[in-house]
């Protein structure tokens, strides 16, 4: 095994890819969003943008599971350049797999979204 393997093996192992490393400034901007949507209409949205690789992902995983545990319902999806000619396809996703979160909920739950969306829709 040549060093530059050693080195990288020595790096895999003490950084997982499911922490978050250096982002706790935008994880508490990002959550502080959140957290003033709840008194303010219409709510906000929170746009993460970067260089390929820098844990935008990774922030907005860290972020929604924190905020899920206070009652938060969220969003999320990735822009994806294979996907580049169809516009809005980041957001198409994030509807796409929050409603198939929810299609598993009882139909009060249902009916109160769906009454939620279109009030605020038309």
């Amino acid at each position: 095994m040549s060093q530059l393997d050693e080195d990288m093996e020595i790096d895999q192992r003490h950084f997982s890819p499911e922490k978050l490393y250096g982002r706790d400034c935008q994880l508490k901007e990002l959550i502080d969003v959140c957290l003033r949507t709840r008194a303010l209409c219409p709510p906000e949205v929170a746009l993460i943008s970067g260089c390929p690789g820098s844990g935008k992902t990774s922030l907005v995983q860290t972020a929604k599971g924190r905020l899920t545990d206070y009652g938060f319902s969220f969003i999320s999806g990735k822009f994806d350049q294979l996907r580049y000619p169809e516009p809005l396809s980041a957001i198409i996703t994030a509807f796409n797999q929050y409603f198939d979160d929810i299609s598993g909920s009882h139909d009060e739950l249902i009916n109160f979204i769906r009454t939620s969306i279109l009030e605020r829709t038309g």
